[in-house]
């Protein structure tokens, strides 16, 4: 049934995108060309009446585009906070104050903005128009439907992470100084400002930061979080092979052979095949459709299976995600263990890890909706040679981890999501 020529039809996809288009960053032109290719690879398999495209608005840097501004606040909290008593004309009230607010700014942001992906800090930055495509699917005799099937990855690629290319395997030990470097900032002027409240010289010595500190992690946190990404104009640089239109082509594929192969198509039932917008812009593709689908995807028990960063044979099923705060339907997880079994894929069924970001599919489990991923990729191995680099090009893509995906979501599509 599915084949090694249905692989090879998505790596051409993605070929073709990365020739054509290359890097797509959210909301730039870049994203929308590819966006383009992929509707008409739909339309050319489903027809031009089933499939749609919706537009939304977003901050496309607001994700981690805070965190040179954050970096400045925690300089300045760590001059302030250095700098009391030692000029007559300031008050410590206000030195030690103003310490303490920008580091309880920095650190608030830092949890809302990238640990639970709250649209935080939108508000501040430049907005941009970004697009999903989607294409639709079902029996021509299909009565009222019952159960709607979603497949879907994004079609956006991300900035390149600096630290990342630069450090290798020491990224992994650079991440946690960032945030260990703005905690230990707060902590260090919570003291402080107690210490000035209860006028206490000794508890505002023990709040005062001192070289060893400074050099680790406060300075070091700075640095990294200054220079925490480049490649932000344009399109930018990485091209997103493998994250993620392996996964948006891989969603085309299957639709060319669900479309060659009807009888597969479950009765009562409506597949759409998705590449979200913007994920990498902190899902804010899926969360705009979530939002404005939601009804409607609740009553059609709406079941999605998001595919993300298809680059080794194993398939890691998420239990969870948005750094691990999101929990994915028990269900659905049990329902895609069985598919692979069924389809003979190698899988392990696993969390998704803190600090480690998100995907579409947290956006529709916050929202109470059945979903989970299927994440082909090997850490750190694969994320340290080319995830969000450069090298992210259709040749880290082999065919047999795409084939493997095909294998797995077919076998789900015709149970029916059961």
């Amino acid at each position: 049934m599915i084949g090694k020529n249905d692989a090879q039809y998505a790596y051409d996809i993605v070929e073709r995108i990365c020739t054509e288009v290359g890097p797509g960053l959210p909301g730039s032109s870049q994203e929308h060309a590819r966006a383009r290719i992929l509707q008409k690879e739909l339309e050319s398999n489903l027809g031009t009446g089933r499939v749609t495209t919706e537009n939304f608005t977003m901050a496309p840097i607001a994700l981690l585009g805070w965190l040179p501004a954050g970096a400045v606040l925690i300089l300045f909290s760590a001059l302030l906070n250095i700098s009391i008593g030692r000029f007559g004309a300031v008050s410590p009230w206000i030195s030690s104050g103003l310490s303490l607010a920008f580091s309880v700014i920095t650190v608030l942001t830092a949890v809302l903005q990238f640990i639970f992906y709250h649209e935080f800090a939108e508000p501040f930055f430049e907005k941009k128009e970004s697009v999903n495509v989607i294409g639709t699917l079902r029996k021509p005799d299909t009565g009222d439907v019952k159960r709607l099937l979603i497949l879907a990855g994004h079609h956006d690629s991300a900035p390149e992470m600096t630290w990342l290319r630069f450090l290798g395997y020491g990224y992994y030990v650079a991440v946690p100084t960032l945030f260990i470097g703005f905690i230990t900032m707060l902590v260090y002027s919570i003291i402080q400002f107690t210490g000035i409240i209860a006028a206490n010289a000794h508890i505002v010595h023990m709040g005062t930061l001192g070289y060893i500190p400074l050099i680790y992690p406060v300075i070091p946190s700075i640095i990294f979080a200054v220079f925490f990404n480049r490649g932000t104009k344009g399109g930018g640089n990485v091209p997103g092979a493998a994250d993620n239109l392996s996964a948006s082509a891989l969603v085309v594929s299957l639709c060319r052979f669900l479309m060659q192969n009807p009888s597969y198509v479950p009765d009562h039932t409506e597949i759409r095949f998705i590449s979200f917008g913007s994920e990498e812009a902190g899902l804010r593709g899926s969360r705009r459709y979530v939002a404005r689908h939601l009804e409607e995807l609740k009553r059609l028990d709406a079941r999605l299976l998001n595919l993300e960063t298809v680059t080794h044979p194993e398939v890691s099923i998420l239990t969870s995600d948005v750094n691990g705060t999101v929990k994915n339907s028990p269900e659905m997880v049990r329902i895609v263990a069985a598919a692979a079994d069924r389809a003979g894929v190698p899988y392990k069924i696993k969390p998704f890890p803190f600090g480690g970001g998100g995907t579409d599919a947290g956006s529709f489990s916050k929202a109470g909706l059945k979903a989970t991923t299927l994440l082909p990729f090997k850490v750190p191995q694969q994320m340290v040679a080319f995830y969000h680099q450069k090298w992210d090009a259709p040749d880290v893509l082999t065919i047999e981890p795409l084939l493997n995906v095909l294998k797995l979501a077919f076998e789900w599509v015709r149970s029916g999501g059961e």
